[in-house]
């Protein structure tokens, strides 16, 4: 097999972010062979660590809960972990010392968390002029209200997407919880992430790039809406006489009659009908449809046959889970997962010895001092 083609190889990153779309900025950047040095404490860290298993606590260790959510090793494989309190100014002073070894900073904390942390943008750049920082807050600074603290449901709610998810009948039904806020904003921002670097790289000037996520909703629905025709269209989500749900969508021309001739009959149609020859008949008759799996499913799905789409990853906690890898491939090889999610604190004596260049002693000076370490 050919070398694996890491095309941000050489670049790091330092990441304070947490739950959905900033780790998403981070593990796209990790993917692509980034360097990517997560930033959490024992007492402050990323929500996604216990996400699915909220319910099992009490009934672990939190140090073994902490690290079991499926969630969060995905959203940061390949990444590095380095735990720190950056509310001592030990904790501080090691963090501004990585910042001045990095390209990129991500974080998508409330407008002004940095800030109070002691890391404002004119410090930033004392600390590294060349670095690009990336705020993907809810409002972006400036906003009049760029305090609100809010997550996926409300930003989308706020730039107008859950308006457009209604009923058959077009009632306001609203998504029931993932929804496209967190992943849309990510893409924003490691745009300009990848768009800051080069620039920095060409003239050796960074800057703080602020992203809205309300803004970034809203920027979805300038898509056109659909112009009437001269098909009349059937499509939606029906249950099958197997119990499997399929998503159909039919046109046919007004001046022929059809089976498939209003909503009512097609969903009376499918709910008699075995999934396979729904499938069949819909497809045949210029239709398309499709069998609705969730993600255990895809592992034996056609769709994904012969692809290496999931990838077995081992960590060290919950052992091997298979982890849905980069959707893309270079030079026809897609890029691996190199290595699990990082537990909490897992690289300090890599970051302190490796990045930072501390000595021997001066890292046990710290360890001593338990500012990198739980208490």
């Amino acid at each position: 097999m050919s070398a694996v083609y890491l095309p941000l190889a050489g670049l790091r990153v330092v990441e304070f972010c947490w739950v959905w779309a900033g780790p998403m900025m981070g593990q796209h950047l990790a993917d692509l062979g980034a360097e990517v040095v997560k930033v959490e404490w024992y007492k402050r860290f990323d929500l996604y660590r216990t996400r699915g298993v909220e319910r099992l606590r009490g009934s672990m260790s939190e140090e073994i809960r902490r690290e079991s959510s499926y969630s969060f090793q995905s959203l940061n494989r390949n990444k590095l972990g380095f735990a720190t309190d950056l509310k001592r100014e030990e904790g501080l002073q090691l963090v501004k010392d990585l910042i001045a070894e990095s390209d990129i900073l991500l974080e998508n904390f409330t407008v002004g968390t940095l800030d109070r942390l002691g890391l404002p943008p004119e410090e930033l750049d004392r600390l590294n002029s060349r670095l690009v920082s990336i705020s993907l807050s809810a409002t972006g600074r400036g906003s009049t209200i760029e305090s609100l603290r809010s997550y996926g449901l409300m930003l989308s709610a706020l730039g107008g997407y859950e308006s457009l998810v209604t009923d058959e009948t077009d009632e306001f039904i609203g998504s029931p919880t993932f929804v496209m806020s967190d992943p849309n904003a990510a893409l924003f921002g490691v745009f300009a992430a990848l768009a800051g670097s080069l620039h920095a790289r060409k003239t050796g000037v960074g800057a703080t790039y602020e992203c809205s996520q309300i803004e970034a909703v809203a920027s979805l629905m300038q898509t056109p809406e659909r112009t009437e025709t001269k098909e009349s269209s059937q499509e939606g989500i029906f249950e099958t006489l197997d119990g499997d749900f399929v998503a159909v969508s039919i046109n046919t021309p007004l001046e022929k009659k059809s089976s498939f001739d209003s909503s009512d009959s097609l969903q009376e149609w499918i709910h008699a009908t075995e999934t396979t020859e729904v499938l069949a008949e819909i497809r045949n008759s210029g239709g398309a449809a499709t069998k609705i799996e969730d993600l255990g499913q895809t592992e034996h799905s056609e769709i994904f046959a012969g692809t290496d789409v999931r990838q077995a990853c081992l960590h060290p906690i919950t052992g091997e889970r298979d982890i849905v890898a980069t959707p893309w491939s270079v030079n026809g090889q897609r890029t691996p997962i190199r290595k699990p999610a990082p537990t909490l604190g897992e690289s300090n004596d890599h970051v302190l010895r490796n990045i930072l260049g501390l000595t021997e002693a001066e890292i046990n000076d710290v360890h001593e001092s338990g500012v990198t370490h739980e208490s």
